[in-house]
């Protein structure tokens, strides 16, 4: 039976062997692999075991390769740098190099507040690639799973099978907008009188499809709120609540510096149903994949960079 080349093999033990080759040489080739002379011939000793062949031969000036060495470098050579060039890349991942197309899925509250900003950023860092933003539908955990979607941002309290991985990007705080002028703005605390105001409820896909969160939340302190009207889109929303009593519920990521005519109540929701975490969603298979690690980090900045700017405001 042949011997199996393959098993038990170094890959160091080949790179010691290319490196040889092209210098015939222990000296020299020892100082490009910064290692010590005798290391190189322990590595040659290993090498020749394994082939079961001299590979090199003493000569004047150095070394001079075999027939098989010769065969041998021919098949390493050209392999092992494409191995170790790809092994490279996944330390060295470069957002400038990218050229592929990457769509991302955001919840609703999450497009309103940082497509644009995470387009100028993605564009800023990866201007080869083209990114496509869409809204998180029904159907973009099966696109996660299919690779039609690369990443999704959306709330924490949704169903997602094991296949698909999450990591939390930022912890928001619930909050309150109305109108300017709205009769809650007078009031130096506010909770309960929430109960007195209909509310503009946002339609958040896989989340609060067939509920209103708020209200179930109002509802555990022994209120119950009206409902006014409920929308997918953002915009619509606002434009409702900025010419009616009617209370839009929010988090630390809506973005305040936009609206002149929308004011926030200092809203004192319990601790317990105060704060909601938002997490980037996506396959298994790219847990470990650059391009999504650092997709992940991008949206993490600028998801801070939003709350940050309403804290400023």
């Amino acid at each position: 039976m042949a011997k199996d080349l393959v098993a038990n093999l170094d890959l160091n033990l080949l790179r010691v062997f290319v490196v040889l080759f092209q210098e015939k040489n222990t000296r020299r080739a020892a100082e490009r692999l910064h290692v010590t002379q005798p290391a190189v011939s322990q590595s040659l000793k290993k090498l020749r075991h394994h082939f079961d062949d001299p590979l090199f031969v003493k000569v004047t000036g150095g070394l001079a390769a075999s027939g098989y060495a010769e065969r041998l470098y021919d098949v390493v050579a050209p392999n092992l740098e494409v191995l170790f060039s790809g092994l490279s890349y996944l330390d060295s991942f470069s957002p400038q190099e990218v050229t592929q197309s990457v769509k991302i899925a955001l919840s609703p509250p999450a497009m309103m507040a940082i497509s644009g900003s995470l387009i100028l950023k993605f564009k800023e860092l990866a201007p080869n690639a083209e990114l496509s933003i869409v809204s998180w539908s029904g159907q973009t955990i099966e696109e996660l799973s299919n690779g039609d979607t690369l990443i999704g941002i959306h709330y924490g309290d949704i169903a997602y099978p094991k296949s698909i991985h999450r990591h939390q990007v930022a912890m928001l705080t619930a909050g309150v907008a109305v109108r300017k002028g709205h009769p809650l703005l007078r009031e130096q605390k506010v909770f309960q009188q929430l109960a007195d105001y209909p509310i503009a409820s946002q339609i958040i896909p896989g989340w609060n499809d067939k509920k209103v969160v708020a209200a179930e939340v109002m509802g555990r302190y022994g209120m119950k709120l009206t409902v006014g009207f409920r929308a997918e889109e953002s915009a619509a929303l606002v434009d409702v609540i900025s010419q009616t009593d009617m209370f839009m519920p929010i988090t630390s990521l809506f973005p305040r510096h936009r609206y002149n005519d929308i004011a926030y109540p200092n809203v004192q929701v319990p601790d317990q149903d105060r704060y909601y975490p938002l997490y980037c969603y996506h396959h298994l298979r790219h847990r470990k994949s650059p391009i999504v690690e650092w997709l992940y980090q991008v949206i993490q900045q600028v998801v801070e960079e939003q709350i940050s700017l309403n804290f400023d405001n």
